[in-house]
């Protein structure tokens, strides 16, 4: 509660306030001293609880007049003082068919002989699109004899109609895939699907096919950043589901967990994952021993009020972030496959001599206290920054898939040779007291990413590094002593990404690098950059200059990039006497993408490749001409430039700034189903933007029919943040009023570097998701609107109180509007999209330029 209450203070009050409440009485007085004269729109959602409302807005005489306060529940008896009530309306008739139709038959409608077996179906899911897409995956591929039996049992229960339409699926599991979707719904919603597949493996529940399962029964959903989701009323289902058959077994409420202290039978215990808060009460040191069956602990600090004196033998994944006591009391576990224990004071992994049999996973991150690395199975070690040694030994694990020792900045002694078979990733960085990297045996093929950036005193690589055939990503940066790497290394035949920034000592590179036909990637300095220039199979490479310490010459940048025939991709940072770009840069016909920053010598920008599609300069202090880029480079449509003084003070880069502002420069991405993204200095919305706005949130009236009549749709802001925005959009279907944000003005006399970004979204982004295999999307009530709305809300992702975003403006573009234009410019197939489309919720996307 009381973290509710500090969210809608810094929500409504701005994040600079910081109110940490420890007290929810003390809470709700202070929203109704500090918000009794604001007016504002609090929404809160999915609220089953009355003092939810006590605590958090009682009365409206909390906020000021004109305030409007939005309630969501299932539970109506809370609405009882409510002004007005608003009941969602259900799917019916063609609509709920055509839902339940997709995901029952990935069909429009009912095929012959299952009409009136559908129809029964969509009866019992009561118009709930919920209900009707779980009861539709239910029912897809079965016999009508199935859909028979099914529905008889649904007609015979009557009370918590819904619950018992989602239980169907959850009955029809198997006892693996009941078992994940319980975890997933007492602990894991919302968590990253590879990690939660890891813990799940550990168990034996076959997670992969499992939550493919799930996924397919539309009972849980795996988001665009990979975390896994469900909705609410379904994870309700489960938790009542764990309540109702087998109490305790999961324990995932701090309440419960204070319960704790009284149990006297623990045997049913077998998940408890505790929040990331202290209970009020610590157990007893010895509360482990009656959970004979505890196969997951995930608790925090003062867990328990002594050292445990015992752990059970079924534990399977064992994490205790900032474990407070200095050993584990771990025996013969031959079944504990994952150890996570960050910021633990533990000095010894366990008493006495022990094996781990099966320990796979990542183990001790963070361990604080370590002085010496026990013999196990697997080792990740992070920040321990007391531990000197690793023992010999941990160099021939045949087991072993990841060795991770960075950040331990004592270690000295590290096993000689390695001769692990099945290592994938070892990363040995910052570690500023190691001297040597070890040898490498020819067993060691798997090995495909070595890290040993910012270890200061390595002075060489060894000569058996040509035996990692199928190494791909190597990073020595920063290793201020490497002095010599081995000509062997030019036989990596597998090798994509080099960094080799700043190493200040390297005299040489091998010179039959130019040969290494895998070579992608290239992380290097100028002082190096010699050495690449006939690389014709590079097609990235970031060129950084040694940061404020700079010793070249202009003339030391190479003059001939001829050579880097395939370079698609350029980026140049630091370089501070850079005064301009060799004339043979606009001759490398691959270049698409081209990013200069902090080069503050750079004088003038002239002569890009005609390809060029991505152009950025930015904290270029010394820049002071540029062309007119609105004319010459007719794939160009994401550009940045920003914090660069100098170029306003001279007329004409004025004027071809300006004419990146212009609706025609748009137009031409638009006529092509092209996207555009521009970020200049500037201190206003042009005025050809019909709908304009303080604030960071705009809205379109949609036209009729409007899915045929469009192209896409152009929204501005101006902001002081030299980076791209963010978009969010959320179509709507009514009349609901977009509230007008208060301007977060930023006074005029202010010195600040002020910008104006534009971006440009075709319509045919959202198309192709509606159109594809994305099922997230069949059913969306946007593509069906005749009619209605879309909300533009622009923020920059690192800005928590939108501060920077201080005046909006959006337009729709019609086909009519581009029709007259005459496409010379290349085909969409040809540009690289500038936008990375996602879906947040019902009708809501975010858009991210890239």
């Amino acid at each position: 509660m009381c973290t509710l209450q500090e969210h809608i203070l810094n929500d409504i009050l701005g994040e600079r306030h910081g109110y940490k409440i420890k007290d929810r009485d003390r809470g709700a007085e202070i929203i109704q001293e500090r918000c009794c004269r604001k007016k504002v729109l609090l929404v809160l959602d999915d609220v089953n609880d009355v003092m939810q409302l006590e605590f958090l807005a009682a009365t409206r005489e909390w906020f000021g007049p004109g305030s409007r306060i939005i309630i969501t529940t299932r539970d109506q008896h809370l609405l009882s003082y409510a002004d007005e009530k608003y009941k969602p309306a259900t799917l019916s008739g063609d609509r709920a068919v055509e839902l339940f139709s997709r995901h029952a038959f990935n069909e429009r409608s009912p095929p012959d002989g299952y009409e009136d077996l559908s129809f029964r179906a969509i009866h019992h899911a009561g118009g709930l699109p919920l209900a009707l897409e779980v009861l539709g995956s239910f029912f897809r591929g079965r016999k009508a004899n199935v859909w028979e039996s099914a529905l008889q049992r649904l007609a015979k229960t009557q009370d918590n109609k819904i619950f018992r339409t989602l239980k169907l699926s959850f009955d029809d599991l198997g006892d693996s895939e009941q078992n994940i979707f319980l975890d997933i719904a007492c602990f894991y919603k919302g968590k990253d699907v590879d990690e939660v597949t890891r813990i799940l493996d550990s168990f034996g529940f076959d997670p992969d096919i499992g939550i493919s399962v799930l996924v397919e029964k539309s009972l849980i959903t795996i988001s665009s950043n990979n975390k896994l989701d469900m909705h609410d009323l379904i994870q309700e289902m489960g938790r009542k589901e764990v309540q109702a058959s087998s109490p305790n077994s999961r324990l995932w409420e701090p309440e419960k967990f204070n319960g704790l202290i009284n149990f006297k039978k623990l045997e049913s215990v077998e998940g408890i994952v505790l929040p990331r808060e202290e209970i009020k009460e610590s157990l007893n040191a010895n509360v482990f021993e009656s959970m004979k069956n505890l196969r997951l602990l995930d608790c925090y600090q003062n867990f328990t009020s002594g050292e445990p004196t015992f752990l059970p033998d079924q534990l399977r994944w064992f994490c205790w972030n900032h474990y407070p006591f200095s050993s584990l009391p771990i025996a013969d576990m031959s079944k504990l496959v994952g150890l996570e224990m960050e910021w633990g004071k533990i000095e010894h992994l366990w008493k006495g001599k022990k094996v781990v049999y099966s320990l796979r996973n990542p183990i001790s991150t963070y361990l604080a206290y370590i002085t010496r690395a026990p013999n196990i199975e697997s080792l990740h070690l992070r920040k321990c920054y007391n531990l000197v040694e690793v023992d010999e030994s941990v160099g021939s694990l045949k087991k072993l898939l990841y060795l991770d020792i960075h950040f331990c900045n004592k270690l000295k002694c590290f096993p000689s040779m390695l001769q692990m078979e099945s290592l994938k990733s070892l990363n040995l960085s910052w570690c500023w007291s190691l001297k040597r990297i070890p040898e490498f045996s020819p067993c060691m093929v798997n090995l495909s990413k070595l890290d040993i950036s910012y270890s200061k005193e390595i002075e060489e690589l060894p000569w058996s590094i040509k035996l990692l055939s199928n190494l791909i990503d190597l990073n020595v940066k920063e290793c201020d002593s490497l002095k010599n790497i081995p000509n062997s290394i030019w036989e990596l035949k597998c090798l994509k990404t080099f960094n080799l920034t700043n190493c200040g000592k390297l005299q040489k590179l091998p010179d039959d690098l130019q040969i290494m036909e895998s070579l992608e990637e290239l992380h290097i300095d100028t002082i190096h950059f010699h050495a690449f220039t006939n690389f014709c199979y590079l097609r990235k490479i970031y060129l950084d200059g040694p940061y404020f310490f700079l010793d070249f010459k202009d003339n030391d940048f190479p003059k001939n990039l001829h050579g880097l025939s395939s370079l698609e991709e350029l980026y140049i940072t630091f370089n501070h006497k850079l005064i301009q770009l060799p004339e043979s840069i606009s001759h490398l016909s691959s270049l698409k993408h081209l990013w200069i920053q902090a080069c503050n010598g750079l004088e003038t920008l002239h002569g890009l490749p005609p390809g060029i599609q991505h152009f950025g300069v930015k904290g270029c202090y010394s820049l002071q001409s540029i062309e007119d880029l609105s004319k010459e480079y007719e794939c160009l449509n994401n550009i940045q430039i920003s914090i660069c003084p100098k170029l306003l003070e001279y007329e004409e880069n004025g004027r071809y700034l300006d004419k990146m502002l212009d609706q025609s420069f748009l137009k031409k991405r638009a006529a092509v189903d092209g996207c555009l993204t521009l970020l200049i200095p500037g201190r206003n919305v042009p005025s050809w933007f019909k709908e304009q706005q303080d604030g960071r949130k705009i809205a379109l009236k949609l036209p009729p029919n409007w899915q045929t009549e469009i192209i896409g749709f152009a929204v501005c802001c101006v902001t002081t943040m030299p980076m791209f925005p963010d978009i969010k959009m959320r179509f709507e279907n009514d009349e609901m009023l977009v509230s007008k944000s208060e301007a977060n003005y930023i006074n005029e006399t202010e010195e600040a570097d002020w910008n104006v970004w534009t971006g440009y979204l075709p319509y045919s982004l959202f198309e192709q998701f509606h159109g594809g295999n994305d099922n997230d999307f069949e059913g969306e009530d946007w593509f069906h609107m005749t009619q209605g709305r879309v909300v533009f809300e622009v923020y920059c992702p690192i800005d928590s109180e939108y501060k920077h975003a201080v005046r909006c403006g959006a337009n729709v573009v019609y086909k009519e509007d581009v029709a007259s234009i005459q496409q010379t410019t290349p085909s969409i197939s040809s540009f690289d999209w500038s936008w990375k489309l996602t879906k947040e919720f019902t009708n809501s996307f975010k858009c991210t330029t890239y």
